[in-house]
């Protein structure tokens, strides 16, 4: 007899068969939206999209504008939609199939010391496949247009100004298709970049910068171009103020290039390092560089860029909503190294990766900034509650630091209450647990670089003795500029001093780079007296609440998809309303001002929708109150006892030197022989580089060797 499969079988085959059908609609689709791009600056194409335009005109049901945004706009959005139902079905148990050598190999990094970071085989690859698209852009357009170049007496312009003036053109072609990627690696909570290439918010920022400068790059060519042939033709300052009424808005023009020169400018290294909030603050002029595009560009090419922009400001209003509730804090804990770790309660069913990072506004120090921190508790072990490290580094931490400090030595019996109000937005994280790909890690961190690897080492030790999904061998190498340093490792202290043979071999390294030996103490000796600091136990605020949930995956789903449809809905009604039929030769055209009134008209009515929508179904949740219970009565212990005794045996603690990581590395591959390490590194962009160089030169060595060592490279690392 035939054995019938059980229930479950059957589930997972189909759960497996879905998610197979969704990938390969998110292939088909991605792949049908890069052949446009490509096919775009053909004379194929523009034959084509001429008939089709004219067809969806005759039909009088889609029109010209209904045509550009299905063809250009709703595959990012589809797009969207299926990753994050796919990511909703995707299997949260259990440890995550290790990939195959070659993308292994493509995610290792193959250039260190370069003035954009570390580069992996894989970046330089879609890096040099987009310079050759955009080569490939430029020179169609402009062929096309030198093959039809005769003198214009319309223009008043030569035929050789008229190439000058082709050529500037076609470098704003450039930033338009850089504009359509710009707002996809900023995407937060509904970022394509994670659930699409496991990509992480904080990782994904460098190619927002990237593109950022590439657009700069181009509008600055295309408009010293242009406006070198109005200078030779004593014109300039009369073409550069026109408001024309169709075509090409000028005076728009220049004020959208302005606009980007003065973010361009407030978001270079020494601007931002020192005057962050003047960045951020100068930032969100993208909205006066957008309306200006607009009106400069015209719908057609605005559609190009539009699925980007209205994927941004639906994770803005996603954000808006869950940030808009403030919680108290539970409490706070003041370290010796000018370091705060606060506790918050959280929703119990919220749930979040290892290495997540939270975003947190303190109102009473400041209602406009938010900063990132990373969470250094793990939802595995702690239910009701997280915890963020804070640094004191900046004028926010340091008021931060300050305000704790006091309620620390409040008289007893003051009138004055100690509670703390504070919002928050996330938590942001991977969509797949890395380190659990690998059965050894090695962790290295420098100063406050070990927050991330608090949450990793909590989650292994949440794991319970399952070591099929978690890794058996850790080592953490950790290297600080002082001694009391050391106290950022206070979280877990109690679990370093006492790690369970159970979970596997544990060994930590720590680095003392700027202090001499302290009369022989051990790593558990300093580790005891750092850990002995007592929390501040704040008071619940009356309005106070839990941290609210992110959105879940099916909302976001829903949310993109009935914006998407609204926008399209909205602009062929307002368009059958507003805009009459006429042919493309026709001399009485429509002014362009009100084709763009009635794309921002039907951009306000698609995230109005999306807005309602959010905003009904998070009112609907039903909040779980959290009890303010001691500290101690956390799964986490918090503080040590006097009798702890670590099992493991194996700290050292080495003071005036830094770690010789290829030392490290070569009792690896004595003690463990032919392995795949997962290398995590969290620290300065020096420790980066030589993490990376190593784990570079340990894979470039051959692979035919019995007893080779994988090492396979991690950065952990966020900045803005």
């Amino acid at each position: 007899m035939v054995p019938i499969p059980s229930l479950l079988s059957i589930d997972q085959v189909m759960s497996r068969a879905v998610r197979a059908g969704l990938k390969l609609s998110v292939a088909a689709i991605l792949a049908a939206w890069v052949v446009i791009w490509i096919l775009k600056p053909t004379k194929l194409w523009k034959k084509s999209w001429h008939v089709a335009e004219d067809w969806a005109e005759s039909t009088g049901v889609l029109r010209e504008s209904g045509l550009n945004v299905i063809v250009f706009c709703f595959p990012i959005l589809a797009v969207a939609v299926l990753l994050y139902i796919l990511a909703y079905l995707r299997p949260r148990e259990g440890r995550i199939r290790q990939s195959t050598s070659l993308i292994a190999r493509f995610s290792d990094p193959i250039i260190i010391n370069s003035p954009i970071g570390t580069l992996s085989s894989c970046e330089l690859l879609a890096a040099a496949l987009f310079i050759v698209f955009l080569a490939w852009t430029y020179y169609s357009n402009l062929a096309s247009d030198l093959k039809r170049t005769t003198p214009s007496k319309i223009l008043k312009l030569n035929r050789r100004q008229l190439k000058v003036m082709a050529a500037g053109v076609r470098f704003g072609s450039l930033s338009e298709a850089c504009l359509a990627l710009l707002l996809l690696p900023v995407l937060r909570g509904m970022s394509l970049f994670k659930y699409m290439f496991g990509v992480q918010f904080e990782a994904s920022v460098r190619y927002h910068v990237w593109i950022g400068n590439g657009i700069m790059l181009f509008t600055l060519l295309h408009s010293a171009t242009i406006m070198s042939v109005w200078g030779e033709k004593n014109s300039l300052w009369v073409e550069i103020t026109r408001w024309q009424s169709t075509g090409r808005v000028y005076l728009a023009g220049a004020i959208a290039l302005l606009t980007l020169c003065v973010i361009w400018l407030s978001s270079l290294p020494p601007v931002r390092r020192t005057k962050f909030h003047l960045f951020y603050l100068t930032h969100h002029l993208y909205i006066v560089f957008l309306f200006f595009f607009l009106m400069h560009a015209g719908t057609g090419h605005f559609y190009l860029v539009f699925a980007g922009v209205l994927l941004f400001a639906l994770d803005k209003i996603l954000r808006i909503v869950q940030s808009s509730r403030s919680t108290s804090v539970l409490s706070a804990r003041v370290l010796a190294c000018k370091a705060i770790e606060l506790t918050l309660p959280k929703h119990p069913s919220m749930q979040y990766a290892p290495t997540s990072t939270i975003f947190v506004k303190i109102p009473s120090i400041s209602r406009l900034q938010w900063h990132p921190f990373s969470i250094t508790s793990s939802s595995n072990m702690d239910d009701d509650r997280l915890s963020v490290m804070i640094k004191c580094q900046g004028p926010w931490t340091s008021s931060l630091y300050e305000k704790i400090q006091s309620m620390s030595i409040q008289v007893p019996g003051s009138e004055s209450t100690k509670s703390l109000l504070a919002a928050m937005e996330g938590p942001y994280g991977p969509a797949t647990f890395d380190y659990q790909r690998y059965g050894s890690l090695l962790l290295v961190a420098g100063g406050s670089g070990i927050t991330p690897f608090l949450s990793i080492l909590q989650d292994v030790a949440s794991r319970n003795r399952d070591t099929n999904t978690c890794p058996t061998r850790i080592q953490l190498v950790y290297a600080v500029k002082k001694s009391v340093d050391l106290s950022m490792l206070t979280p877990i202290s109690s679990l370093l001093l006492d790690w369970p043979p159970g979970l596997g071999h544990l060994k930590l390294r720590v680095f003392v780079t700027q202090e001499k030996d302290r009369s022989g103490n051990s790593v558990s000796e300093i580790l005891h007296e750092m850990s002995q600091v007592k929390a501040v136990i704040l008071d619940r605020h009356s309005s106070g609440e839990h941290v609210p949930k992110p959105q879940g995956l099916l909302l976001k789903a829903a949310v993109a998809g009935l914006a998407s449809v609204a926008f399209l809905v909205s602009l062929v009604c307002l368009t059958h309303f507003f805009v009459h039929k006429e042919k493309r030769s026709s001399p009485n055209k429509t002014p362009s001002w009100i084709s763009d009134t009635l794309v921002l008209c039907s951009f306000v009515i698609a995230t109005s929708c999306a807005a309602t929508m959010a905003v009904a179904l998070s009112m609907g949740r039903k909040d779980v109150h959290v009890p303010a219970v001691p500290r101690n009565k956390s799964k986490s212990a918090e503080t040590c006892s006097e009798n702890v005794q670590n099992v493991w045996g194996e700290d050292e603690i080495n003071f005036g030197k830094r770690p010789n990581l290829v030392d490290i590395v070569s009792e690896l591959q004595n003690e463990q022989g032919r392995s795949e390490v997962g290398v995590f590194v969290c620290g300065p962009d020096s420790l980066q580089r030589s993490v990376a160089s190593v784990c570079r030169a340990t894979c470039s060595q051959k692979y035919g060797r019995k007893n080779k060592l994988l090492l396979r490279f991690h950065s952990v690392n966020f900045s803005l």
